[in-house]
C-alpha cells in the first residue's frame, strides 16, 4: 500500500510539473503573437464627437430608450446645456445635472478630479458645452461619462 501511494504521489507532482511547464512555454507564444498583432493594425483615425443638446438627449430618451442607447452610448459627444444643480457624487466626484426635457428628468455628468475642479465654478442655470462620452440611462437620467469643458 505504502508503494502505490508513493507512486500515486510522484504521478501527482510530475503532472503539475508538466502542467506548469506547458503553460509557461504556450503563455510566451501568446504575448509574443498579441505583440506583433498590436503593431500590425494602424489606429482609426478619432471621430469629431456629435453635436447635440442635453433637452435632446433627454427627449430621445424618453421617446425610445433602445433607439437612444443605439444613438448615444459609447459615443464622443459634444453636449450644450442649461445647469440645473451641481451635486457631489462616490469619493465626491463632481455630477453636474444639465436641464433635460423637464423639472424632473436631468441629464448627469460626471468626470475625473480635473472636471470636478470645473464643476466648483459653474453656478445654476449657467449655459455650458461638454465633450463627454453616452453612457446609458440610470432611472430615466440620461448618463454622461469622461466628461470635460470645452
Amino acid at each position: 500500500m505504502k508503494k502505490l501511494f508513493k507512486f500515486i504521489l510522484i504521478a501527482v507532482i510530475a503532472l503539475i510539473g508538466l502542467g506548469i511547464i506547458i503553460g509557461m512555454l504556450s503563455g510566451g507564444d501568446n504575448n509574443n503573437q498579441s505583440a506583433s498583432n498590436n503593431t500590425a493594425e494602424p489606429a482609426a483615425p478619432a471621430e469629431p464627437p456629435m453635436m447635440v443638446s442635453a433637452t435632446e438627449i433627454a427627449s430621445d430618451y424618453d421617446d425610445n430608450e433602445v433607439a437612444a442607447d443605439q444613438k448615444y452610448k459609447g459615443k464622443m459627444l459634444e453636449v450644450s446645456g442649461n445647469v440645473a444643480r451641481i451635486d457631489s457624487g462616490v469619493g465626491d466626484k463632481a455630477i453636474v445635472q444639465l436641464v433635460g426635457k423637464n423639472e424632473f428628468q436631468t441629464v448627469s455628468a460626471q468626470g475625473n478630479n480635473d472636471f470636478t475642479q470645473y464643476a466648483t465654478t459653474l453656478k445654476k442655470g449657467q449655459d455650458i458645452v461638454l465633450v463627454c462620452k453616452g453612457d446609458g440611462e440610470v432611472i430615466g437620467s440620461p448618463q454622461l461619462k469622461n466628461c470635460q469643458p470645452k
